[in-house]
């Protein structure tokens, strides 16, 4: 009874000081490190992929084996390093003349990849995949796409019983709007999205309306796009007034609201540059 007491006391103990054994990182030790696991990227515009991994301080980077790929179902081959330079032979087609490393940095464990001109079909998540003689390590990180939100383009119909109000913009993702009344009440109005409009991939097309049955009103309309902290807030008076030549009613768009929309687009545009 004593005897098998004892032997599952050693093997417990065995367990554990494996266990930290296991856990204690070696010196000269490969890790690899993902500054940031997710990143967003604007439509057209270069993202860099964060990749850090430990150097060895004893040998230069001839040993070093870089991979950037996209594994799953695509299994697509994003860069590659090794022997010194880029090889690029097995580079999947739609990431060729876009990609490229730090060269410079690799020595200093920079593993970063730039892509350029970021498009929706570059939406995926990385594997970055560093191989030395210290041994092999790797990351990932989740790469988003987003567009921000043209101005909302205006037009207006108006008969002699109600004012239809139409704004139309493209971005991506789907957004959130909203149109509010004076008193910051939600007011009903129809929203549609189309994907792909014209060839354009990667951007949704927005048709916002309003329908008014008041000749006079002050409204809001709201586009977020949550994604790239975008947030367009755009004020509208309207009201009719007679002309005294033929004494019709003629509409008219108190157009000074819309300057504060535009400055909230460029506010919100150098905010987001900031938290990059």
């Amino acid at each position: 009874m004593i005897s098998r007491l004892g032997a599952n006391v050693y093997w417990v103990a065995l367990l554990i000081f494996t266990f930290i054994f296991l856990s204690i990182p070696c010196e000269g030790s490969l890790t690899v490190i993902i500054p940031a696991s997710r990143v967003v990227a604007v439509r057209g515009q270069p993202v860099v992929l964060g990749c850090r991994f430990t150097p060895d301080p004893g040998s230069d980077i001839s040993s070093l084996v870089l991979t950037w790929q996209i594994n799953g179902a695509k299994n697509k081959v994003v860069h590659s390093f090794y022997y010194k330079k880029d090889q690029l032979e097995l580079q999947s087609k739609e990431y060729k003349n876009r990609t490229s490393l730090f060269i410079s940095e690799l020595g200093k464990g920079n593993a970063s990849l730039r892509i350029m001109d970021v498009g929706l079909n570059d939406e995926d998540r990385y594997q970055c995949v560093v191989s030395t003689s210290a041994g092999t390590d790797r990351g990932e990180v989740q790469l988003e796409y987003g567009a921000f939100y043209t101005e909302p383009r205006l037009s207006i119909k108006s008969s002699t019983n109600k004012v239809t109000m139409l704004y139309e913009a493209e971005g991506f993702p789907k957004p959130e709007v909203r149109w509010l009344g004076e008193q910051g009440e939600i007011l009903s109005a129809n929203t549609e999205l189309l994907e792909g409009t014209n060839g354009e991939e990667g951007l949704y097309f927005l048709r916002s309306s309003y329908v008014a049955s008041s000749p006079v009103f002050n409204i809001t309309f709201i586009l977020k796009n949550q994604l790239l902290n975008q947030d367009l807030q755009i004020p509208v008076c309207f009201s009719h007034v007679d002309d005294p030549s033929n004494g019709a009613a003629v509409p008219v768009l108190a157009i000074t609201c819309v300057v504060l929309a535009i400055a909230l687009a460029v506010v919100s545009y150098f905010y987001y540059k900031k938290k990059k």
